[in-house]
């Protein structure tokens, strides 16, 4: 208790399944079971024929007597009521071992047994043996069909019997009328035995009339279809097996009112289990109520018609229906299922009707301490949920509070319920000011981390468990995907897993939308590829591969980019935004309007004032607003990095301007080629060579290259450079004309490290690609193709450089850094007084260059120090770059980045990919970053060109003449660092050779101004 005093909220730890100290009741509890246990298992094995009440007959078997389901159900159902799931299963599991088995195998009498253990196991976080139990649940029930019509209804309901109303509940739920049903219903059974009979096949039992609580039966079976549904989700579409049960369940023909209300709730659960909404909600309303009373499927009934409603558009009606469900529940003493409604209430609840829930959720769990356990740590976080909704922070405190120490009991595990407390301990944490990923670790990163944990890498009993829907449901899809496309593959469900999580997963279950997000969807986003790329759908297999890339990045991020797309969308300008994008800024939270007010004051800070103090406070202050937002149900615009239009994917490209995009899936490479309004896609089926094919190119220009002279000694390397355009591009016809200004290149995997400058248009004889069309490049198409931004009016280039162009004569060195700074007016060396921190330079710069060696760590690229001499500092990293305050020069030049083109063997692209993602999404429009770093004079020409212009002319026709002045330049090779000592006696060596000039990659948003759209 002493950390949740200190920090308010507390992150709820995981509780896995180990032997606790079990309290006396416990014990009692289980003595009992076992007691009961013993007992039943002596089998009444009859020696004549079938014939009396509950004779087994001449079949054998294991017959339990007494009650079905047996009276250890019963006991067990009180333990899993009080939240100990650990001796709840140990008494489930006995209560199976007393249900009664014939020659079919278990009997009807299983399945609540069944259901409950699902239960069990379901909130100890094991969705597989949760789902099994479900299932053989349902197989009990589909083997013995037509189980329904054997029931002796008229005896369902105790005539004249006053039921008696419940203890410790509130107003709310005493008002409930209820249905006084029986729990000794007459069930008749088998039929005689005989040869016709055997050769018909199906359940073979001899005669029996039995009395039965028929109505728990129904009861398990409703609860364990609606889990079902919640742990398949979509996949339980047209699943048989499921459309089996439901139709094994609709009975019809029953004269008892009372009993077509109790099958008709259990064939609307079953329904519901089907995925079929449209006819398990008319059921599920209809059988709510009986006449106005509740029976003893009401409760479930209204939690199926309340998660229906929650998948509609706005949810209208769900949360009272949920509310309804809290009180029938507590009339019906069935607190199992108060929790899970008000976790939905919860959800589906607006600003304004929070407190409605929070208020029914601290009623619920006050009046259920003593009753149930489960329940009242269920409703404390929900309250706690409902709280943080209203902004009622106080409140949420004392819940979330009061629900940690019914956590903390030895007889209390609840894991899941833990995960669902972490999450709301999360928010709670970000609304008090806590912010996510800052310098040291906050109480949102350990409450965070213990939601994760269960999500991603929940244990018991050293077993890895997979705990959530959305893991299980991603591991059901991977395995049925195989190599197949099309066909049974369905694009619709491809296209449901790898989208954002549907508003219903928000408002029920915001831990499984969260692992929805961040789980690894690589599999599925490659086959949508693959079947539009059959297709031929060039529009299509575009939008996939943007999709495809971007996923790349964001999963890389906090919150699989949530926090990031918070960012962007509160500090991009209208322009850059889509008419939905600035509706939602405006109209959603309240806190992004405070947000963006903070954004406009950070750039108009005086750069006097701003230290390492003051971005730490604004930091803090700006990142748990955007953390609170993050962790806030629902989906939010992806703009980190921003996503093409899926109906209009190269509206944007202007005419003359063509857009290039690769995609590696496995050993195939997919290419779209989109200029004038059109789309063409194809596809490299064997892509083994391409790796090789360009580091021979590479090595051959001397990029790399350890041994003799690094500059080619004739142009031989052509030839393979023009084999690389054909590979890439079958049909050469596509640059040889002359409708192409502009190309713009989406690269991926070691296609980054190609300079497609180079490459020969028309056999090795013919220009290079690059001096007819001028070429840019992009992480991705919806970074190729976002709004050009508005520029700023400062003009000033910053320098950073160190030993970068005389690494053996530092005065040399020095007055070549001067020479660069003195060429562009208003320039300014860095370090430099009254500067203020790498994350802010924005506020002073318009421009930066830095001309030093860097290179990206893959195992945290996010650590990668930008400015040398701000190196190891934490707001010099790449990552705090991201983070609020930052306000970033829009155009930034790496001109000493070492990629792993110059590596022995070529890498993946992904430190190339991730600097300029991070540095887009950062907030800078415009980037230079090199394949290779050169130094040197060559280095100096070009820099010292490209400051001299970049203030006037912007990035791009700077860097043109920049590399058109070096590439005309004689060049001293005693100068350049990077030619080996093979080269230094060469004479007549210019600026022409490519390992000087082709080495930069040079990234830049579309003006649509600078050409009309087709």
């Amino acid at each position: 208790m002493s950390d949740f005093q200190s920090n308010h909220v507390l992150a709820f730890p995981r509780f896995p399944r180990t032997d606790f100290p079990k309290t006396m009741l416990t014990r009692v509890l289980v003595c009992l079971v076992a007691a009961a246990s013993v007992f039943c298992l002596m089998p009444q094995i009859a020696v004549g024929q079938g014939s009396g009440l509950g004779s087994f007959g001449t079949l054998g078997g294991v017959e339990p007597g007494g009650r079905y389901p047996s009276q250890e159900y019963y006991i067990a159902l009180e333990i899993y009521r009080s939240g100990d799931l650990e001796n709840a299963l140990d008494a489930f599991e006995g209560a199976l071992r007393s249900t009664r088995r014939d020659i079919n195998g278990r009997w009807i009498d299983s399945i609540p047994v069944y259901a409950m253990l699902a239960e069990c196991y379901w909130h100890m976080g094991s969705v597989p043996q949760s789902r099994e139990h479900i299932d053989a649940a349902m197989q009990v029930a589909v083997r013995y069909r037509g189980w329904l019509n054997k029931v002796d209804w008229r005896s369902a309901v105790r005539e004249g019997v006053q039921v008696s109303p419940p203890t410790g509940v509130w107003p709310a739920a005493l008002a409930i009328k209820r249905i006084p049903t029986s729990d000794r219903i007459m069930y008749r059974s088998g039929q005689q035995v005989t040869e016709q009979t055997l050769i018909q096949g199906g359940v073979i039992e001899e005669p029996n009339l039995r009395a039965m609580d028929i109505i728990e039966i129904m009861r398990g079976l409703a609860i364990a279809s609606y889990r079902r549904r919640i742990i398949l989700g979509p996949l339980s579409e047209q699943d048989n097996f499921v459309n089996e049960l439901a139709e094994s369940t609709n009975v019809g023909g029953l004269p008892q009112p009372i009993a077509q209300t109790m099958v008709g709730a259990l064939h609307g659960a079953a329904r519901f289990a089907a995925y079929d909404d449209k006819r398990a909600f008319p059921e599920a309303s209809r059988s709510a109520l009986s006449n106005g009373g509740a029976h003893p499927l009401s409760a479930i009934a209204l939690l199926v018609q309340a998660s229906v409603l929650a998948e509609s558009a706005n949810a209208e009606g769900s949360l009272a229906a949920a509310l309804a469900c809290v009180n029938v529940a507590a009339a019906l003493e069935q607190p199992e299922l108060i929790g899970e409604a008000l976790q939905l209430a919860a959800g589906v609840a607006s600003e304004k009707e929070a407190n409605v829930v929070r208020t029914a959720a601290d009623t619920a769990a006050n009046a259920m301490v003593r009753k149930s356990r489960l329940a009242s740590v269920h409703s404390f976080v929900a309250s706690a949920d409902a709280a943080i909704k209203s902004r009622d922070y106080d409140t949420a405190t004392l819940s979330i509070g009061h629900a940690k120490s019914l956590s903390d009991r030895r007889d209390v595990q609840q894991p899941r319920i833990d995960a669902y407390g972490a999450y709301v301990a999360a928010k709670l944490a970000a609304g008090r000011g806590e912010a996510f990923g800052m310098k040291s670790s906050s109480v949102v990163d350990k409450a965070y981390g213990s939601m994760r944990t269960f999500a991603q890498q929940h244990r018991v009993r050293n077993r890895t468990l997979v705990s959530m829907p959305s893991t299980y449901q991603f591991a059901l899809l991977s395995q049925s995907l195989g190599t197949r496309i099309g066909g049974s593959t369905s694009d619709a469900i491809l296209d449901y897993f790898t989208n954002d999580p549907p508003p219903g997963l928000w408002r029920r279950d915001p831990v499984d939308a969260m692992t929805f997000l961040t789980i690894d969807r690589s599999a599925a986003l490659a086959m949508r590829l693959a079947i539009a790329a059959e297709q031929t759908d060039g529009d299509k297999v575009l939008v996939r591969t943007d999709t495809l890339l971007a996923e790349r990045f964001s999963q890389t991020l906090p919150l699989a980019g949530r926090v990031a797309h918070v960012r962007v969308l509160a500090s991009a300008e209208d322009q850059a935004l889509s008419d939905d994008q600035r509706k939602f800024r405006d109209q959603g939270p309240a806190e992004f309007k405070q947000l963006r007010q903070m954004v406009v004051e950070n750039a108009n800070l005086a750069p006097a004032t701003v230290n390492d103090s003051l971005v730490d406070k604004l930091g803090q202050q700006q990142e748990s607003l955007a953390t609170l937002i993050a962790f806030s149900r629902g989906s939010l615009p992806r703009l980190a990095p921003p996503r093409i239009d899926e109906k209009a994917p190269i509206q944007e490209l202007p005419k003359r301007t063509a857009l290039v995009t690769f995609a590696f899936v496995g050993n195939r490479l997919y290419t779209t080629f989109s200029l004038n309004g059109n789309t063409q896609t194809w596809a490299n089926n064997n892509t083994s060579r391409l790796p090789s094919m360009i580091g021979s190119v590479l090595r051959s220009i001397g990029v790399g290259k350890t041994r003799g002279s690094r500059l080619p000694e004739d142009t031989a390397w052509r030839k393979d450079a023009a084999a690389l355009l054909k590979f890439l591009f079958p049909e050469a016809s596509l640059f040889a004309g002359t409708d192409i200004d502009d190309l713009v290149i989406v690269p991926d995997g070691p296609l980054w490290y190609l300079p497609f400058d180079i490459l020969p248009i028309d056999g090795e004889d013919a220009e290079f690609l690059g001096d007819k069309i001028s070429i840019r490049y992009a992480a991705t198409p919806g970074l190729a193709l976002r709004p050009s931004p508005v520029r700023q009016k400062c003009r000033a280039v910053g320098l950073a450089a160190n030993r970068f162009f005389a690494p053996r004569d530092l005065e040399v060195n020095t007055a070549i850094t001067q020479s660069i700074v003195d060429a562009a007016a208003g320039s300014i060396l860095l370090p430099a007084a009254d500067m203020p921190p790498s994350t802010m330079l924005g506020i002073v710069l318009d421009s930066l260059i830095v001309a030093s060696p860097s290179v990206m760590d893959m195992g945290n690229p996010f650590a990668m120090s930008v400015l040398p001499y701000e190196a190891g500092k934490p707001n010099a990293a790449l990552g705090a770059w991201l983070q609020f305050p930052s306000q970033l020069p829009t155009t930034i030049a790496l001109a000493g980045f070492r990629s792993q083109a110059e590596a022995a063997r070529l890498g993946d692209g992904r430190d190339l990919f991730m600097t300029l993602c991070a540095l887009n999404v950062a907030g800078v429009d415009d980037v230079l970053v090199s394949r290779w770093a050169v130094g040197g004079e060559s280095s100096a020409i070009v820099l010292r060109e490209f400051s001299q212009e970049l203030p006037f002319s912007g990035m791009v026709d700077a860097w043109r003449r920049a590399r058109m002045v070096l590439r005309r330049s004689d060049l001293d090779p005693l100068t350049e660092p990077l030619l080996a000592h093979a080269d230094k006696d060469l004479e007549n060596v210019t600026g022409e050779e490519p390992l000087f000039w082709a080495g930069y990659l040079m990234s830049s948003p579309i003006d649509p101004a600078a050409a009309a759209k087709p």
